[in-house]
């Protein structure tokens, strides 16, 4: 296990720019998530871990070994792939071992380190078995114990669930989180998928156009996140954006003014450089939304359509004058109706203000 270490990484391909000067430390044994759009440079940016893929500038160092210009197999990685990759005319077995056997391990280490991880991924009634008699968990299943018969430093994982229909997932996201705790190995994994994300990382990094947006835990990009990037990207539905003005601005104290709602007082952190009349964005995440009756809420809405989830409802909302529809979700038993005239309430500690930048003023509290 080693900790990994990426200093102004840049990739081109030709005149395109794919990665952009990315920093970014992992520590030893932490799970690190890369998130972002498609085409946003995740898998390029694992791939360039793994030596698959060649650095264009900067450094990657693995514990206290430059990886930059090492061929995969020397980089001390394993890597998992999307489609499993594995050999059909060979047994569990001898796909978990083939990488072994080539670098001439001898045999009693061989089955020592397969059995070893056949236990570990549940695996051992199968090792006999071809993959053509396997099921896509099982496949992956037998994906990574190839990973983990070579012992590596890093664990890498690109996009390794997406091939699998949904109760799969969830089973197989389980099953790498226990991994990651019996063995507590270094691992990044790429994935599109926000839940696999914010249930399986210590740390999640968020990418977009071949740049860093933010670093953090899952409960601090959701709570805090730096941009309006990642208050959009994270999170399901997404934050609901709201065009404001400030209304005035006085040291710490600032209040804003939101189209077609009320005027509302916060206190941001000093140094937030708004000011009386210019633009800024209020975020609100629709789990933070509370329905009343028309008449005692800050903004009025009319209910345009209904989602029932079984636990939970998603309502979409209509204010006068506003193009796109404000989410909010609610209890099952809120019993919201399509029709319904009603008012959104929030509480003000729970808005995010974003300014002309893009970028989050720091919320301090709500001012009396």
């Amino acid at each position: 296990m080693s900790d990994v270490a990426i200093e102004a990484v840049t990739k081109t391909f030709g005149a395109v720019s794919i990665i952009k000067g990315v920093d970014l430390a992992i520590p030893t044994g932490e799970f690190a998530v890369f998130v972002g759009p498609s085409g946003c440079g995740k898998s390029t940016l694992l791939r360039m871990i793994s030596g698959l893929e060649s650095v264009s500038s900067g450094t990657i160092r693995i514990g206290d070994v430059d990886v930059t210009r090492r061929p995969p197999a020397e980089g001390g990685t394993a890597m998992v792939f999307q489609s499993y990759a594995l050999y059909p005319h060979m047994s569990v077995s001898e796909n978990m071992s083939f990488g072994l056997r080539m670098n001439g391990a001898p045999r009693a280490e061989i089955e020592r380190r397969v059995g070893e991880a056949a236990r570990i991924l549940q695996l051992e009634q199968l090792l006999d078995r071809r993959p053509k008699q396997l099921s896509g968990g099982q496949r992956q299943r037998v994906a990574i114990g190839r990973a983990i018969v070579r012992h590596p430093k890093v664990f890498l994982f690109d996009e390794p669930l997406s091939n699998l229909d949904a109760s799969l997932r969830v089973q197989m996201r389980v099953e790498i989180a226990r991994l990651h705790q019996e063995i507590g190995a270094t691992m990044i994994y790429v994935t599109h998928d926000q839940v696999e994300a914010m249930t399986l990382a210590d740390r999640i990094v968020v990418l977009n156009a071949g740049k860093v947006e933010q670093v953090g835990t899952p409960l601090d990009l959701y709570e805090r996140p730096a941009n309006l990037f990642v208050a959009g990207f994270l999170g399901q539905p997404s934050m609901n954006i709201l065009d404001a003005c400030v209304h005035a601005a006085d040291g710490t104290q600032v209040s804003i003014r939101v189209a077609h709602g009320p005027l509302i007082g916060l206190e941001l952190a000093a140094g937030h450089g708004l000011a009386a009349g210019e633009p800024v964005k209020l975020g609100i995440r629709p789990d933070a939304i509370r329905l009343q009756p028309r008449g005692r809420g800050e903004m009025p809405a009319d209910v345009e359509i209904v989602e029932h989830l079984g636990d939970e409802v998603i309502a979409y909302l209509r204010l006068p004058g506003t193009p796109e529809a404000i989410i909010a979700k609610l209890e099952k038993s809120s019993g919201v109706r399509v029709g319904d005239a009603c008012a959104i309430g929030f509480a003000v500690p729970e808005l995010h203000v974003f300014g002309t930048d893009g970028l989050a003023r720091t919320r301090l509290a709500h001012s009396a």
